[in-house]
């Protein structure tokens, strides 16, 4: 016997619980626009509908005493987590970013979030790229602090670094350094390269962390 299809508000609430847990916190907006992104019939009264039940609970988001506009909500699932981050129980890292990643796969919402504006730009014409053909992201802790430009010869097994780009306001300094030297050092290994070759494109600062 064939497996009989479930509700549609049900899907719609299961798919929304799916898309705030990847998200972490979100808006409606942000929920609509993950997962099964733009398929979210009758989500504002399905999230009410959470919120009756308990699975998804409002949140505010201050930032320097301002209270951001919007309704933002968490899963209820996320609720021990968000407290022990409260209690200072978190350890930073510093990873690459793919440009398909949750966190900035939705570009609006990294703006917000991060005031990171990142656009793909595998498409764009070699000369009119700003940054580069597939550029990662570097985060570091909870901030969006650059980007690299790389490209995996396989051949020569050799990671090439064409560029890496700092943020404004980014000071460069020994954890935020060597933790993307890590983090790029991670992405070789993953890759089966056995060298790195870093280009001119790199900054200063950062120089004696890439080595």
């Amino acid at each position: 016997m064939g497996q009989a299809e479930r509700p549609l508000p049900e899907l719609v609430a299961q798919s929304a619980q799916k898309s705030l847990r990847a998200l972490g916190v979100g808006t409606a907006k942000h929920i609509g626009n993950h997962f099964t992104r733009g398929r979210y019939p009758d989500l504002e009264m399905i999230l009410a509908g959470l919120v009756r039940d308990g699975r998804v609970h409002p949140i505010k988001i201050v930032e320097d005493g301002a209270v951001w506009p919007d309704d933002w909500y968490i899963h209820a699932d996320d609720l021990p987590l968000l407290e022990r981050l409260e209690q200072g129980d978190w350890q930073p890292a510093t990873r690459l970013l793919s440009p398909f990643d949750n966190l900035i796969c939705d570009r609006t919402r990294t703006e917000t979030l991060f005031d990171f504006s990142y656009r793909s730009e595998i498409y764009t014409p070699k000369t009119k790229r700003q940054y580069g053909y597939y550029v990662m992201p570097i985060l570091h802790g909870d901030r969006l602090i650059g980007r690299i430009d790389p490209k995996i010869d396989r051949k020569t097994k050799t990671l090439h670094v064409f560029a890496v780009h700092v943020e404004p306001g980014v000071r460069v300094g020994g954890r935020n350094g060597s933790g993307s030297t890590a983090a790029i050092t991670e992405l070789a290994q993953f890759l089966g390269a056995k060298n790195i070759e870093y280009e001119e494109r790199i900054p200063a600062g950062w120089q004696k962390y890439l080595a």
